[in-house]
């Protein structure tokens, strides 16, 4: 019978109640939503960290984590192969030889740490085969040796240009653009330009301020393309210590989320680099290995640093700590935040069922003196609290996880800042991640929230005199 009184209870004044449950729905649709946000990030950062710049485990020659030097390459290169082919945990590994190296293009240079490859062993730990944008991930063999640059190395080489041409013009008047910006457009001639900076301010010049706008970031796009196929010379040093210079001629670029890692790594074939380093097959600095997942990378990382004692063994973990971090707090950092929500909501339910208990003097003192003990009258008060924040809550969960169902599969695009975002290894589309676990906590939470909430107005209601109580108008 109490818990049929306290919920009828919570419906005596339905706009006072509405207003507290509306308040929950929101709270608890903003907890998750930044919740799942915050979560999505860490997934999409976890996963781009390990299959593209760190893998679950990689393993060095002590000294070439202290000073990245082309002498320090791996102890007992055989063996090590042999532990790794015979470690069921292990999925896939890569070797790698790993120099720093000066590029130069026949417009500009730029400092880069050039990775020489096994294509085919890359590819089952690497996913930059799958960020090609443009060109292609050393799928064919050329008199010249190829090599596959990010878009951020290709602009500062100036290898990514803008020009205005005849066929992207045609296919302006196809995405119904306005005639007369078309026009505007086709004045700026054919001229070639070598940076976003000097486009964007021709752009600017031909359409006027309200159209460019509008209109610019659109245009700057379609009108760029990459001098694929460019020569790119690049000065490095060799086992002997001598500098040598190879020429390579550029075949595709790649785009990750992360413009720093981007900026920084250029990947060529390693048998190209044995002319000009002199490493033997069994010499590289690195080695990639891919594990099921990243715990037992974790876990076989210890397991190998105790097998090649020569050597150092570091996991993903150890690589990006931050990134371990994040993932170790993702979800306490999820219900902090949804905590603050319903700590800030827990004062607006304090009050309903205090004004609630208030309007109600002369029935709860009728109630004591029929023969309803303190006990009772301390339970139904809390019930009616504790419905009246899981209603909210159940409601608001329903509609965040229908909401983030939808929101799982197209993504929250923050394309605005997405410069911002890349700066720092985070996609500019994030798509938002609420495990089951994270549903239950929230749900206690409510709860728990309800029950303290309660406290006070029930207190307030034990305190009164049943005869003070009847004679209350």
């Amino acid at each position: 019978m109490i818990w049929s009184i306290g919920w009828k209870n919570v419906w005596r004044n339905k706009a006072r109640s509405l207003v507290v449950i509306v308040a929950v729905i929101l709270g608890i649709f903003g907890g998750v939503m930044a919740t799942g946000i915050m979560q999505g990030w860490i997934v999409q950062r976890l996963h781009d960290g390990i299959h593209n710049e760190t893998s679950h485990i990689q393993i060095h020659h002590p000294d070439f984590i202290n000073n990245e030097e082309i002498q320090y390459t791996i102890r007992e290169y055989d063996t090590v192969a042999c532990i790794l082919d015979t470690t069921p945990e292990i999925i896939a590994w890569s070797p790698r030889v790993q120099l720093f190296a000066m590029m130069q293009s026949d417009w500009a240079a730029t400092g880069t740490m050039l990775y020489g490859v096994d294509p085919v062993q890359e590819k089952l730990v690497s996913e930059i085969h799958l960020n090609i944008v443009e060109g292609q991930y050393f799928d064919d063999d050329y008199r010249m040796p190829s090599m596959v640059i990010s878009s951020k190395t290709a602009e500062n080489l100036k290898l990514l240009n803008y020009q205005v041409t005849e066929e992207k013009l045609d296919s302006l008047l196809t995405m119904e653009f306005p005639k007369d910006l078309i026009k505007k457009v086709e004045s700026i001639g054919k001229k070639r330009f070598r940076t976003e900076k000097d486009f964007r301010k021709a752009l600017k010049n031909a359409l006027g301020q309200k159209q460019f706008k509008e209109y610019g970031n659109t245009l700057v796009d379609l009108f760029s393309f990459y001098r694929i196929r460019s020569k790119v010379t690049v000065t490095l040093q060799n086992k002997d210590g001598r500098i040598v210079y190879a020429t390579f001629r550029v075949r595709g670029i790649y785009k990750t989320h992360n413009s720093l890692f981007d900026g920084m790594s250029v990947f060529v074939r390693k048998d190209d680099l044995k002319a000009y380093t002199n490493l033997a097959d069994n010499e590289v600095h690195e080695i990639a290995v891919l594990c099921t997942d990243k715990e037992t990378g974790t876990r076989v990382a210890k397991r190998l640093s105790g097998l090649i004692p020569g050597n150092s063994v570091l996991s993903w973990r150890e690589l990006t700590p931050e990134l371990a971090m994040y993932t170790d707090f993702s979800n306490i950092m999820g219900l902090i935040y949804v905590g603050i929500i319903l700590f800030a909501l827990a004062f607006g339910i304090i009050n309903t069922m205090l004004m609630s208990v208030l309007e109600r003097v002369k029935e709860l003192g009728m109630l004591m003196a029929v023969g309803m003990n303190k006990k009772r009258v301390f339970q139904m008060i809390m019930l009616e609290s504790v419905f009246l924040t899981l209603t909210g809550a159940l409601i608001g969960l329903v509609v965040s996880g229908i909401t983030i169902e939808i929101l799982s599969h197209t993504g929250i695009n923050f394309g605005v800042w997405a410069e911002g975002f890349e700066a720092i290894g985070y996609a500019a589309i994030v798509y938002p991640v609420v495990t089951t676990g994270n549903y239950i906590s929230m749900l206690l939470l409510v709860i728990i929230t309800g029950i303290i909430a309660s406290v006070w107005p029930a207190r307030k209601a034990l305190k009164l005199n049943p005869v003070e109580a009847l004679r209350t108008d």
